[in-house]
């Protein structure tokens, strides 16, 4: 296949009409070019390059609200925000190439980036890496070197296999034989082994690999001690390889997340410029349209949404979990052991949110004296103080237990963007990882406000005066989430981002590169390489791939 990390092109009209033939377009014969299933982000940035490409296009979504997870959702009365808080990972190349500034789309980079609460003092993240430095010999003389020296380390081990999240991810065994003895030995820790052991093996303190810690954790309910866990530590290196950094102001510089900044109006505003560019190119957004089936007839498909319209289309591109995709296909188009293979991988998410209305920004403890508290309220902030302490809460999830004391990822999105929350009103949004799908001793409904109040607690070693701030909340447990948002067992990333669910078969070999057996059907969206969160590198790619066949192909 032709490389997808190419400059954009547009498909030509004698391509076009080869493709589509002369008569082509929704306007004369009804068929669409492509439809998109499910307008999440990575559905929007295929259908927006489809678009731009020239291609008729049509987007089925399932909800009012586009964007799933990062669309802007009202949890209580005139408190919005999204479910997701942050785009850390927000590849630079969608939004240029997309032109996303021009419809919209701006960013706050708060300086700090992080704040991670620590029993004594927090952690302070800032841009200006010299500022950060001397807080992790502070934890243990040497660790900020350490730190450097590991995390130079993986970039180089990024470098040398070449690996680019612009292309299907290659056979791992591959990518393993270009490197040296030395290199193979830091290779088989981070893919192969626990976070645990490559942090004990490179750092002292117990802070630093926490802060590192909470980096690589993601989605799935995976404990720092297990095997696979560390290749969270080589997600960022591997995108940064793929295109890196430009002049000293790219803020994908920094090592930590959150570089990209904070969307201004929050998550939802980068759903908005997706949206804009979808209908400044004539892209069809049709909202309430649950896809229920999806059938070949020839060279168009037909596309069944619940109250029992059809819509054919060329191609059809799904960004949705693939297990669902695969629901939706009749039995003889898809091999027998891809369906039990995609059947039988692990969705164990385990997501809980818990969104609070705020009367007033809550103060923070033990802030150095150059960092105000609104300058700390404007950034992200994380409760995990070490790797025991997220062994010990992620594996009582694993029995089915809530865990005592949270482990949260939180964020304050109207202490930099406006209208989110009625006038001198703030929202705290806390995701809390993990939650049980199938608690063991109870029911959601009883388990729902011990959770807040555990959550509470937790944010409360950071902010003393947290609970004082609360006027309201609401919590969403999993089971919530997957029936809001359609993802299976709340797992967000739609499965999990291990060694071995993402390289070479994500979500299975036969549809590494985007590809289905089914010809014209393509998947998108988390659950395909490079996985991960809010990047839209999944939406690029399949649209890459869609025009590279038809390219080909006409």
């Amino acid at each position: 296949m032709s490389t997808l990390d190419g400059p954009f092109e547009k498909v030509s009209t004698s391509t076009r009409e080869r493709f589509c033939g002369r008569d082509a377009g929704p306007s004369t014969s009804d068929i669409y070019d492509v439809a998109v299933l499910g307008a999440g982000h990575n559905g929007l940035v295929a259908a927006a390059y489809l678009a731009r490409a020239g291609l008729s296009v049509i987007v089925l979504e399932r909800r009012q609200i586009l964007g799933g997870p990062v669309g802007t959702y009202e949890f209580l009365p005139g408190y919005r925000t999204a479910f997701t808080n942050s785009p850390g990972s927000l590849d630079p190349r969608v939004v240029e190439e997309l032109d996303l500034k021009s419809h919209g789309l701006r960013f706050v980079r708060p300086d700090p980036t992080l704040v991670h609460h620590f029993p004594d003092r927090p952690f302070i993240a800032w841009r200006d890496s010299d500022k950060t430095r001397p807080q992790f010999d502070a934890f243990a003389a040497g660790d900020a070197d350490r730190y450097k020296y590991l995390v130079g380390r993986l970039e180089d081990l990024a470098r040398k296999l070449n690996i680019s999240v612009y292309e299907p991810a290659p056979d791992l065994d591959r990518a393993r034989e270009r490197l040296n003895h030395d290199e193979r030995k830091l290779f088989d820790a981070v893919f192969y082994g626990s976070l645990q052991g490559v942090l004990d093996a490179h750092l002292q303190s117990d802070q630093a690999k926490a802060v590192l810690g909470m980096v690589a954790l993601n989605t799935t309910l995976a404990r720092p001690s297990d095997p696979g866990t560390a290749v969270g530590l080589m997600m960022r290196p591997i995108a940064m390889a793929s295109a890196p950094p430009g002049g000293e102001d790219d803020p994908r510089k920094m090592a930590l997340r959150g570089s990209t900044g904070l969307p201004v109006g929050g998550m939802g505003a980068l759903i908005e410029a997706l949206e804009s560019v979808c209908v400044t190119n004539s892209v069809q957004i049709q909202r309430q349209s649950d896809v229920v089936r999806v059938r070949a007839c020839g060279d168009v498909h037909k596309v069944e949404i619940r109250d029992g319209h059809v819509y054919r289309a060329r191609k059809v591109v799904a960004g949705l979990n693939p297990q669902t995709v695969c629901s939706l296909l009749d039995d003889d188009v898809l091999p027998d052991q891809m369906r039990q293979d995609i059947r039988e991988l692990p969705m164990t998410g385990s997501g809980a949110k818990v969104v609070f209305a705020l009367n007033r920004i809550p103060r923070y403890q033990g802030l150095p004296s150059d960092l105000s508290n609104d300058a700390a309220a404007s950034t992200q902030f994380r409760i995990g103080p070490s790797l025991e302490y997220m062994e010990h809460q992620i594996d009582s999830v694993t029995r089915g237990l809530l865990p005592e004391k949270p482990l949260v990822w939180g964020l304050m999105p109207t202490v930099t963007s406006s209208g989110m929350a009625p006038a001198e009103s703030h929202i705290l949004s806390a995701n809390v990882w993990h939650a049980p799908y199938e608690p063991a001793n109870n029911t959601w409904d009883v388990l729902k406000p011990i959770l807040a109040e555990r959550t509470i607690d937790a944010i409360s070693q950071l902010m003393p005066d947290f609970r004082e701030c609360i006027d309201d909340l609401k919590v969403m447990s999993p089971v919530d989430l997957e029936t809001e948002l359609g993802l299976i067992r709340s797992h967000i990333t739609h499965g999990d981002m291990l060694t071995r669910t993402l390289f070479g078969s994500r979500p299975h070999v036969l549809a590494n590169d985007y590809r289905t057996p089914l010809k014209g059907f393509y998947l998108t969206g988390s659950g395909t390489w490079p996985g991960g969160y809010v990047t839209g590198i999944p939406g690029r790619n399949a649209s890459q791939t869609v025009l590279y066949d038809i390219k080909s192909t006409a």
